[in-house]
């Protein structure tokens, strides 16, 4: 009897201990903010966890040049206000996502900081953890190494997209369709025209990711913002940068009256911003995940 009353104690510390491990507070972390897209007729609520400009920096012996500097003060530079490394907010969010499970998880771009193999293989690893699905756009971070080196065509970081495609995502509910588009060098790529096209035509509901944020003359304070805060405007737009021919032609055909798209989802800039692309078109830019913000997105058809 003494045996069993032992094991009987045993399994009962350790399922409190288990339940305490599941459902213990995460301190470093918060939802700042809750973004509702109104869609009529969708038959039920859809929740999903946006996070975007992480800048995700594990440590490396390598010296990251004069671009960069050094590693540490790197890692240091992108905390919350509690002083918590952004790669280990990420592991909370990864354990967030998989308490909440939300539809998916939507990542916004630059989720590390620089590319290196340490940087890669945290992020596809936390990835791998994470027990929902997830929508990841390509931000110009995720592009860049200090070293100048040429990212491989076959390097790991493209299994971490949707079918290895960066330059368009498309992610389709029985009601809507998340689509996201590499915009991050200021310019979207020409597959992306086509693909796009052929979303529209569903005719589908349409929420649309980037990396950078648009701009037309209707979000003009958008612009001045982004100036005041970067010195440039880093936005994609007439009167923004430099805009090609088939960025223009995108952004015509996604912002159209006869559009789809009923909202635009963004990052880069590093503050939030809330304005009208267009008379019917609401373009949210989310602030950095780096400074501890998560969002939560909720899709539904009324308020």
């Amino acid at each position: 009897m003494k045996r069993i009353g032992a094991v009987i104690v045993t399994l009962i510390f350790f399922i409190v201990l288990a339940y305490n491990a599941y459902y213990a507070p995460l301190p470093d972390i918060k939802v700042s903010n809750t973004e509702t897209v109104i869609i009529p007729g969708v038959e039920k609520e859809y929740t999903f966890l946006f996070l975007t400009d992480m800048h995700m920096a594990i440590k490396t012996k390598q010296d990251l040049g004069a671009s960069l500097g050094d590693a540490d003060e790197r890692m240091k530079a992108f905390v919350n206000e509690e002083g918590i490394l952004s790669s280990t907010q990420f592991t909370e969010w990864i354990t967030y996502a998989n308490r909440l499970k939300p539809e998916g998880v939507l990542m916004c771009g630059d989720m590390i900081d620089y590319y290196s193999q340490e940087n890669v293989e945290f992020l596809a690893d936390n990835l791998q953890k994470l027990n929902v699905p997830y929508l990841y756009v390509l931000g110009n971070h995720e592009m860049y190494s200090p070293w100048n080196e040429t990212i491989a065509e076959d390097a790991e970081i493209y299994h971490l997209f949707r079918e290895n495609n960066t330059a368009f995502q498309a992610w389709e509910f029985p009601e809507f369709t998340i689509c996201a588009v590499d915009n991050q060098s200021y310019q979207v790529a020409p597959e992306a025209l086509d693909a796009m096209q052929k979303e529209i035509e569903k005719g589908k509901p349409i929420i649309l990711l980037a990396h950078v944020p648009f701009y037309t003359s209707q979000i003009e304070t958008l612009k001045e913002a982004s100036i005041n805060t970067w010195g440039v405007p880093l936005i994609i737009g007439e009167g923004a940068r430099d805009t090609t021919e088939v960025t223009r032609k995108f952004m015509k055909m996604a912002f159209s009256d006869e559009s789809p798209v009923v909202a635009v989802f963004t990052g880069d800039n590093h503050f939030y911003y809330k304005g009208m692309l267009t008379d019917k078109i609401e373009e949210c830019v989310i602030d950095p995940s780096f400074a501890g913000n998560g969002t939560i997105i909720k899709i539904k058809a009324k308020e």
